[in-house]
């Protein structure tokens, strides 16, 4: 007995220093479930092995223009060694989208440092906002219950204050129409339509949050793209617009402000991102660039189109 236990301490030892010696990874978990663009999706990281690693804080590597925006940083959960970090991500492109890189620095008992990054990454399977189903049929009207025939008896009680307020509108209109004659105001151009929307945002910088400058900026730009071009814009996800400018080959300095001008609105509206004044100005004019470019490409395939009819 005593030399079988001899002979087991040598083999407890060896398997306890392979454990301690395990390799450090980071294993990083997220919902399997579809998502949309925008919501808010929890990640757990959590570290393996190298139990006699000091480990730092968790960096992720979102990028400002990249696929996801986090919401809510990572945080260390108390208690867990190794540790366990959680935070909450927002994706903002559609399609089968794997989580960012995470990585964490480590140091070893001699002083060491070096970096431990995750590995086998998830994906996660963002859709658009818009519904992918057909429209549905509203449902047929109804009669209403116990009522059969046409109920004669409430004409009179009505009859006389519908005729009176009918006459009144009919006067109304026909001096509105009287006082209002060649005075009417034309509709803006899509261009001028979106540049006086543009002033006035500029005006509520630091007067309104910014989560309602951005909203009303994104809306602006969707209905000039839909004026300009003659597409659904303005029922389209920011994704969606950039696919639409490079089916219509606009030109590419018009795609990158697209991408530059909803990614902050999208960032600041469904990521809670703050956004100081230097932020939205820029969006703002980045947005003017956007329809002045579009305007001169435009203005430039009508004249290519012209001398093409003429020649």
């Amino acid at each position: 007995m005593r030399a079988r236990a001899g002979l087991l301490a040598p083999i407890l030892l060896v398997v306890t220093a392979i454990a301690s010696a395990a390799p450090a990874t980071l294993d990083v978990t997220a919902p399997k479930a579809s998502v949309r663009v925008g919501d808010r999706v929890p990640v757990r990281v959590v570290a393996r092995g190298g139990e006699s690693l000091m480990w730092g804080e968790l960096q992720v590597a979102v990028e400002a223009d990249g696929p996801w925006a986090v919401v809510d940083p990572p945080e260390e959960v108390a208690g867990a060694s190794p540790p366990v970090w959680e935070l909450v991500l927002a994706p903002m492109e559609v399609g089968e989208v794997p989580l960012p890189d995470f990585g964490a620095g480590v140091r070893d008992a001699n002083g060491e440092a070096s970096l431990v990054e995750a590995t086998d990454l998830p994906v996660v399977d963002v859709t658009s906002v818009l519904p992918t189903d057909e429209e549905v049929q509203p449902a047929p009207l109804r009669g209403p219950l116990g009522v059969t025939g046409f109920p004669w008896e409430w004409i009179l009680p009505f009859a006389i204050p519908a005729l009176a307020v009918a006459a009144g509108l009919a006067w109304w209109g026909r001096r509105r129409q009287t006082s209002g004659a060649g005075q009417s105001v034309p509709a803006l151009a899509p261009f001028d339509e979106l540049a006086a929307l543009l002033d006035r945002l500029g005006g509520r910088i630091g007067r309104e949050p910014a989560e309602a400058i951005c909203d009303r900026l994104a809306g602006g730009l969707r209905r000039y793209l839909e004026r300009a071009s003659g597409e659904p814009a303005e029922e389209m996800t920011s994704f969606e617009l950039r696919l639409l400018a490079r089916r219509l080959e606009w030109p590419e300095t018009v795609q990158r402000g697209i991408h530059a001008v909803m990614d902050t609105a999208d960032r600041v509206r469904f990521g809670r991102m703050p956004a100081d004044e230097n932020h939205l100005r820029r969006a703002i004019e980045e947005s003017r660039g956007v329809a002045e470019d579009l305007e001169k490409h435009l203005v430039a395939d009508d004249e290519a189109e012209e001398l093409e009819a003429t020649g």
